[in-house]
């Protein structure tokens, strides 16, 4: 089976190696993390991979509608690491929610034509849930260490990127999907969840 000119089965083992990677780090380094929280990061950095996996033939409506599911159950599982309990203003995170609601707005826009009805709820769903994910990383602000509160945002930003050129790859007539698209998703896919589970292991170190 082909993908692309490239072999599914080839395109497998290469996306096996990252999550592989990242797993080996946090539990290289799982000391400087809460324990309890521990299963909920490999649970997410798991459910990333085989959604990802899915996604290869995510033209397949069943393919998709599991790539949806595992993708969101991964943002779940790290906004629950995300959580805290600490007070915070509502008037603090509004500009971070305008920026946030505009991206997923020109995003909605951009494939609103062409995206089917069998897709629409759960993109509205995914999307929902990665405002969600982005604000609880934004919820961490001055709760956990500089460094940590960083390296998530960039992780989230990173995020963003994937999901952007994903959707406007699929839904988008306009998009030209080529090698070069292909290996910045793929690449900004896998620093996202470096850079989360970077940040998370050193969110228990003295904070800002």
């Amino acid at each position: 089976m082909k993908y692309e000119g490239v072999s599914i089965n080839y395109r497998y083992f290469i996306k096996s190696i990252t999550p592989l990677l990242i797993l080996h780090y946090f539990f290289e380094n799982i000391q400087n993390y809460k324990k309890q929280k521990s299963l909920l990061v490999v649970f997410g950095i798991l459910s990333f991979f085989i959604g990802d996996l899915f996604f290869l033939d995510r033209y397949s409506v069943f393919s998709f509608n599991m790539a949806i599911g595992l993708l969101i159950s991964a943002k779940i599982c790290f906004i629950i690491c995300f959580l805290n309990h600490e007070d915070f203003k509502f008037k603090h995170i509004i500009p971070f929610l305008i920026f946030c609601s505009v991206y997923m707005l020109f995003l909605l826009t951009a494939i609103f034509n062409n995206i089917k009805d069998i897709y629409f709820v759960q993109v509205l769903v995914y999307l929902f849930f990665t405002l969600m994910f982005g604000l609880f990383t934004y919820l961490r602000y001055k709760v956990v260490s500089r460094v940590s509160f960083n390296l998530v945002l960039i992780g989230f930003l990173l995020m963003l990127v994937v999901d952007g050129l994903t959707a406007l790859n699929m839904f988008s007539s306009s998009f030209q999907y080529n090698m070069l698209s292909s290996s910045v998703i793929a690449l900004a896919f896998n620093l996202s969840q470096f850079f989360i589970v970077v940040g998370l292991l050193k969110e228990n170190k003295e904070k800002s």
